[in-house]
């Protein structure tokens, strides 16, 4: 099962129910996701053979499958040898609401298989749909099932508190309608325990899959395909080839597309002749977890204007989508992934600010992330690290606060020289306002730049062991490293992490909303003595709120490492910038056998880097600023980090069966 859910009878309501249901032929179970559906389906499937000695399940939710194939939907029985799971028909997507048709017509052709099957199709037949039970698509998919499956009973699951979902639309079905009580402990599984459950019943499905190539020139490709044009977007997609009555023959994922000729890992075929290839939506994404991915947004060429001059808008391909990890108060994203520019966009959750680590290619952020930008950590004014500073001072025209910028020596100079090379004449007081700090041995030289107005020195500040900033909440190290110039790396490090008590809240019957980002921020800023504004527009004191709705754990760090020699001295700086961190960003932009490119140009190897990770101790590795020799294949730089991995985990966006995400 996907997330152990609470069944919503108890023993007792079941051997009640299950007569009832032993004397139907089709039953519906009906409910949103979280409500206990799936748990109720298999308790029931043994329950019913046991009486009858017939008892089949039809799943069908493509996204979230407590059993089977992710992207399909499937056929399982109980037999007096337990549960089986048998045919499948491919979806190729895990959205079945959007793709409501497909999975209809996919459902009729798998309940056709019963009537074939051993028990003639004489027994009970459970069918497991989607938890989408609101609007019209929820409309649409109960009332087109329950036609065109003949439902004869309908189980529709609800929360004790809230009323039943389409209760107009159940009431004008033919046929029983058995309302039950959820459990108050059945809960909805989380994105990632959905995810998890997902990729693990993927990869297994693919463990026995092999490689072959398909011809596309005389074989149709159905479905919501991305252009042949995007080769790259192509990859990693689920594909199934289909027999000429639409029943899927095989199903598995694109390794590649060049021109028309596709190499994929397949299940072996059933028999019969590939009358199309069916792809739509599903597929691995940028961390190789298989999730829908975003559609290729084709631009409209005008006739007049030469095709070369408009770039089609395409999604990230596997080697240069965005890399994350999840810090608690934090996420922290490589927005260019593996091979673009660094930089690093940390997002701090509850205070609608953030942090970026370098300033290379920012095309992929919003200009409110420039607007809501707090500090910029420069690692070395290299074009591709301090590129995107033209994003962020164009975007910071206008009454925004001082942005600070801290770096190696000489950033205060080239800011400068920045602002000075362009003309200010129009924007009065509303130019940028930058704090520049730049690290010279032990001391932080500071000033204020604005276009258009004087240098304002202020006062230097010492720096006390490699502590450069320290906020209520979070405080920044750096080192100072060789890489042929000062090459700056930094640690983040949070004090603590704070959760709510879900379970409280829900006691208390109180809303979620901004009132507990109040209630946070009277932790980090250490003044329990204030009153706290409730949902229901009474007020408490927050010493007495944080004792009964909070948690408060030790903070997790982050290390950002990038362009620097592997030499002793370097490796000592950054293993001790980097010990124990949760997630180490380190740049690694050469594999082993190029060591002497790696040596000419002051960069690390793989090796260095996860001798960095092991001797730190990290719990995470983000590897990335891979050299564009590796753009075909970055698997090689990827399969070396594995094989001297150990304990840590490595994050990235690969397609090894050892991927750990």
């Amino acid at each position: 099962m996907a997330t152990v859910e609470t069944p919503c009878c108890t023993s007792e309501e079941l051997e009640l129910l299950v007569p009832r249901l032993a004397r139907c032929r089709r039953i519906l179970l009906w409910g949103e996701m979280g409500v206990g559906k799936s748990t109720l389906a298999m308790k029931l499937l043994p329950m019913l053979y046991r009486m009858t000695g017939h008892g089949q399940l039809l799943e069908l939710d493509p996204g979230s499958p407590p059993f089977g194939v992710p992207g399909t939907i499937c056929r399982s029985w109980w037999s007096s040898e337990g549960f089986n799971c048998g045919d499948y028909q491919a979806l190729c997507t895990l959205n079945g609401a959007r793709f409501r048709l497909p999975l209809i017509l996919a459902a009729c052709r798998l309940s056709a298989s019963v009537e074939k099957a051993d028990l003639k199709g004489q027994g009970p037949l459970l069918i497991d749909p989607p938890g989408v039970v609101r609007g019209v698509g929820g409309a649409e998919l109960l009332t087109a099932l329950a036609e065109s499956l003949h439902i004869d009973a309908v189980v529709a699951i609800q929360r004790e508190d809230k009323g039943l979902p389409l209760a107009v639309e159940l009431g004008t079905l033919h046929g029983q309608l058995i309302p039950v009580i959820a459990s108050a402990a059945a809960k909805r599984p989380t994105k990632v325990e959905r995810s998890k459950h997902r990729n693990r019943l993927w990869d297994h499905f693919l463990r026995n899959s092999v490689e072959q190539v398909i011809d596309l020139d005389n074989l149709p490709v159905i479905g919501t395909p991305p252009p042949f044009e995007v080769s790259s977007a192509w990859s990693g997609r689920q594909a199934a080839l289909l027999n000429g009555s639409g029943e899927t023959l095989c199903l598995g994922e694109i390794v590649r597309l060049e021109d028309k000729e596709l190499t994929a890992r397949m299940t072996p075929c059933t028999s019969g002749k590939p009358a199309a290839l069916l792809v739509r939506d599903s597929g691995r994404d940028g961390a190789g977890r298989l999730a829908t991915l975003v559609p290729i947004v084709r631009v409209q060429v005008s006739p007049r204007a030469p095709a070369e001059m408009i770039a089609p808008q395409i999604p990230a391909t596997i080697a240069t989508a965005p890399v994350s990890s999840h810090l608690g108060p934090a996420w922290a994203t490589l927005v260019g992934g593996v091979f673009g520019d660094p930089l690093l966009h940390v997002r701090l959750r509850h205070r609608k600010s953030s942090l970026l680590f370098d300033l290379g290619d920012p095309s992929r952020l919003a200009a409110k992330v420039a607007h809501q930008v707090q500090c910029v950590f420069l690692s070395h004014a290299h074009l591709d690290h301090i590129g995107g500073f033209l994003w962020l001072l164009r975007s910071r025209i206008g009454p925004f606060p001082p942005c600070r910028i801290f770096g190696p020596p000489e950033t205060i100079r080239r800011l400068e020289n920045f602002l000075g090379a362009i003309t200010w004449d129009r924007i009065e007081e509303n130019g940028p306002v930058f704090e520049v700090a730049e690290i010279e041995g032990d001391t932080l030289l500071r000033a204020r730049l604005q276009p258009g107005k004087a240098i304002h020195r202020r006062q230097d500040q010492p720096i006390v062991a490699g502590k450069i900033l320290t906020e209520n909440d979070y405080t920044v190290t750096a080192a100072v490293c060789d890489h042929n110039i000062p090459s700056v790396s930094y640690s983040l490090e949070f004090h603590q992490e704070i959760k709510v008590r879900k379970e409280r809240l829900e006691k208390a019957g109180w809303l979620p909303g901004p009132w507990l980002g109040r209630l946070k921020r009277c932790v980090t800023a250490v003044t329990p003595d204030v009153d706290i504004e409730m949902p229901d527009g009474s007020s408490r004191r927050a010493e007495e709120l944080i004792r009964e709705l909070l948690v408060i754990l030790p903070g997790k760090k982050l290390a950002y490492v990038t362009d620097l020699a592997d030499t002793p001295e370097n490796l000592r700086k950054v293993t001790e910038l980097a010990r124990s961190a949760h997630t180490l960003f380190c740049e690694t932009t050469f594999t082993a056998a190029d060591k002497d490119k790696a040596e000419s140009t002051q960069h690390l190897t793989t090796l260095a880097a996860i001798g960095i990770a092991r001797d730190a101790e990290v719990e995470r590795l983000v590897p990335f600023h891979f050299s564009k020799r590796y753009e075909r294949n970055p698997d090689v730089v990827y399969d070396e980090l594995l094989d001297a991995a150990g304990p840590v985990r490595i994050l990235g966006n690969f397609r090894s069966s050892r991927l750990n995400v």
